[in-house]
């Protein structure tokens, strides 16, 4: 009677010892991760380059008219992303005469004017101030991005030692996500 519950004991913990390892992703699932995250598909990711390093996963490519980067632990959560908007321009429009590049501050002006369907830029930082809990005076490095292909805003602060990255949805002002550094 003894003898089987010992067994019992030993197999218990032996089940048990493998539930504590810390579970970890593939690469492949990390890359999946970070194109399912941008709605990208593998076939619309151009250059994708997906390794390991310092113990996470950094996942880059394009896709439509900018390039992405992932930071992915190896638990599969997203620690990072960044996205960065590549302008196809020819090497005459890259660097114009004195007289156009004026004309062309001129111009991009209005286009930075929030467009009618989307909350105010204020109300963003706001929503997303209330949700880490803080005051516009309690951050630093305060900057507020509107993504006018994925209709979202990104507001990023520093709080202390952390950098907090917080997207909204550009129509709602309602926060879709929110990553601490």
């Amino acid at each position: 009677m003894r003898y089987k519950q010992w067994i019992a004991i030993g197999l218990s913990l032996l089940v048990l010892s493998g539930c504590s390892s810390k579970p970890t992703v593939s690469l492949e699932d990390a890359t999946e991760v970070a194109l399912d995250d941008s709605d990208t598909t593998v076939e619309e990711a151009k250059d994708l380059d997906a390794k390991e390093k310092d113990g996470e996963y950094v996942i880059r490519f394009g896709a439509g008219n900018g390039e992405y980067t992932y930071k992915i632990g190896m638990d599969g959560i997203i620690k990072d992303r960044s996205f960065g908007k590549v302008e196809a321009q020819s090497e005459e429009q890259a660097q114009p005469s004195e007289a156009p590049k004026q004309d062309q501050k001129e111009t991009e002006t209005p286009q930075e004017t929030t467009p009618s369907n989307v909350v105010d830029k204020q109300i963003a930082i706001d929503n997303a101030l209330a949700n880490a809990g803080l005051a516009q005076s309690d951050v630093s490095d305060l900057s507020c991005k509107l993504n006018s292909a994925k209709t979202e805003y990104t507001v990023v602060f520093q709080f202390g030692d952390t950098k907090n990255h917080i997207t909204l949805d550009a129509h709602s002002g309602e926060v879709i996500s929110s990553i601490i550094e």
